[in-house]
């Protein structure tokens, strides 16, 4: 996104424009002179013509008083209107101000709880802010912006209460974003605006946006700190035997010593390992009882504590027990993969590519004159779902916490046999139906052969085969991973999300977004279906920070100072500084001067 150019603020401008309709008001001063200037009859008397010359001199003396007191009247009219109009002029610095919108970005995400010289970075940007609502005034407009990228208007007062509470929140703050958010917000006012950004710049959070207020740049001169943080713990597949399995771990963040990782699986004995930037490592963990664990990756503190530690969720299961027919031959070839790598076993608890007794993935026939017994057979069983025409036209599916993008050629359209029968869907191709499940029984809309998908030369097919039978088909919907306030579409059969002894009502197909990292639980009545995994976002383990150039190339105009400066340059960069005050001091100043010429002329005259 392209920076709109900066706009220059005008030189003067007035809040109530209609007062300067009384300028002709300063007139009255010299019509006034006019009517009273009278030249009387000359009447001249020999005893005293030799007084002409003494008064002749006193006259010119008096029309210089007249004259001079004639323009401090004139410029007093002309300040008091002036002052009535409420004038404001582009002055940098200025103790007072008009009255402005203003919002205050404050960057309180995960990196501004960095200690730096034994202080959290976010002490630094919160003093700032409090300082700069602290010349605020009750007519400005002010709007305080969080790293939540929520904008709060509020009073002065209102706003220092909310800065005073604030903490560092684990929410990522894209900074382009906010300040676009505060340019549209200041936007809705009439007063004159701008916008003040303080944060300690981190690169990874600085975007484009497009700035058409005056925008003000305020960043810490201390430099960031080194940091490495955890930044992926990736089990292997779901579900894990009670044998075990793999956990990859890897670090981010600057360049430094390698830091020491130790992860565990619930509150079984950790594996160490020490892990540097940038790097990787995988750990064997031991088994445990059945059910869903929680496995957590820790290394040791460090300047920035948010992202010591990440959790991912597993389930630990036995592995499906499966049958079915080695005519189908892509298929037979991915089966025979996983029970070889020990991630299925051979037996009757489920039936793969037709329709068993019990529970079952199904694909559609190769013959199409097989599909109208296959549809019936399900309408027997109570299958919500039924095969219907045949799409030739290649598509690819969307991307979703089953299947990402991969290619399909042909695939028959999954119609719902009833209204209340449309839940279940776990793909989609075109936003249309193509995985489904109902009951007991899933239903593909593709057959696993090239003629159909780009399945079966591609790396994720196996991957997707399992998580069909050992996940899909005995209920599991979805293990998803996010950052907290991340929206994280959950599977349309979901009715709430839990974590510990809290929990959140939430309507199947929507978007959930956590408040806090951990690990939630997506329910489906009582039943739990799938699980979110909720980290830090990575990018916040790198705390350098953006150069001055960085920041005006990608918002042209911005104005880069120091933390401390702040607030005297908050609402100067604004650009209107109020002239009121010192018009009325002019005023006052003139309207003593009058007086002590007005009287003085009447002693003289």
């Amino acid at each position: 996104t392209g920076a709109f150019p900066s706009v220059r603020p005008r030189l003067m401008g007035f809040l109530q424009p209609w007062v300067l309709l009384g300028l002709p008001l300063a007139g009255l001063p010299l019509l006034l002179h006019l009517i009273q200037r009278r030249d009387p009859p000359t009447l001249e008397f020999p005893a005293v013509r030799y007084l002409v010359q003494v008064t002749q001199e006193h006259q010119r003396r008096l029309r210089l008083r007249h004259l001079l007191l004639l323009l401090v009247r004139t410029v007093l009219v002309l300040a008091l209107v002036m002052a009535a109009a409420g004038p404001s002029a582009a002055l940098r610095e200025a103790v007072s101000h008009a009255p402005s919108a203003l919002a205050v970005i404050l960057d309180n995400s995960p990196s501004s709880g960095a200690i730096v010289d034994g202080t959290p970075r976010l002490d630094e940007l919160r003093l700032a802010a409090l300082r700069i609502f602290g010349r605020a005034t009750p007519a400005d407009a002010l709007w305080l912006v969080g790293g939540d990228g929520l904008a709060r208007r509020g009073s002065s007062s209102e706003l220092t209460r909310a800065v005073d509470s604030l903490e560092v929140a684990p929410h990522r703050l894209d900074l382009g974003q906010a300040v676009q958010l505060a340019a549209e917000v200041v936007a809705t006012d009439h007063r004159p605006g701008a916008i003040v950004l303080l944060s300690d710049l981190q690169a990874t959070a600085v975007s484009p946006a497009a700035v058409h207020l005056p925008l003000l740049v305020a960043r810490p001169t201390s430099t960031a700190p080194r940091n490495l943080g955890v930044a992926q713990v990736r089990p292997s597949a779901a579900p894990w035997t009670p044998s075990g399995g793999q956990v990859i771990v890897a670090v981010e963040g600057d360049s430094g010593p390698p830091a020491p990782v130790t992860v565990t699986l619930a509150d079984r004995p950790g594996r160490q390992a020490l892990i540097p930037a940038g790097g990787a490592t995988s750990f064997s963990l031991d088994g445990t009882a059945l059910g869903w664990w929680t496995v957590r990756a820790a290394k040791a503190p460090d300047e920035l504590r948010m992202d010591d530690d990440r959790v991912s969720l597993i389930r630990v299961a036995s592995v499906a027990r499966v049958q079915w027919n080695p005519q189908d031959r892509y298929l037979d070839a991915a089966l025979g993969v996983l029970e070889a790598d020990g991630r299925l076993r051979r037996g009757t608890d489920l039936t793969a590519g037709t329709r068993g007794s019990g529970s079952s993935v199904v694909l559609p026939p190769a013959d199409p004159a097989q599909l109208g017994a296959l549809n019936r057979a399900l309408e027997r069983r109570d299958i919500g779902w039924r095969y219907g025409a045949l799409v030739a036209t290649p598509s690819m599916t969307d991307s979703g916490p089953v299947v990402g993008r991969e290619p399909i050629a042909r695939r028959y359209l999954l119609e719902p046999r009833r209204a209340s029968a449309t839940t279940g869907i776990m793909a989609t191709v075109g936003q249309m139906p193509w995985l489904v499940r109902s009951g007991d029984v899933v239903l593909l809309g593709s057959r696993v052969e090239p003629e159909w998908t780009g399945f079966p030369f591609r790396a994720g097919f196996l991957p997707f085969m399992d998580a069909v039978v050992n996940r899909l088909a005995r209920g599991e919907l979805a293990l998803q991973s996010a950052s907290p306030g991340d929206p994280v579409l959950v599977p349309d059969l979901v009715t709430a999300v839990a974590q510990a002894d809290r929990r959140w009502a939430v309507e199947g197909g929507a978007a959930f977004r956590a408040p806090s990292p951990g690990v939630y639980f997506l329910l489906a009545g009582r039943d739990t279906v799938g699980g979110i995994s909720v980290n830090v976002d990575p990018r916040e383990s790198h705390l350098a920070a953006a150069t001055d150039a960085q920041v005006t190339n990608l918002w042209p105009g911005s104005r880069m100072v120091k933390l401390e400066d702040a607030a005297a340059a908050a609402f100067a960069g604004a650009g209107r500084a109020s002239l009121q005050g010192p018009l009325l001091w002019l005023a006052l100043g003139l309207g003593f001067i009058e007086l002590l010429l007005a009287s003085g002329l009447r002693q003289r005259t």
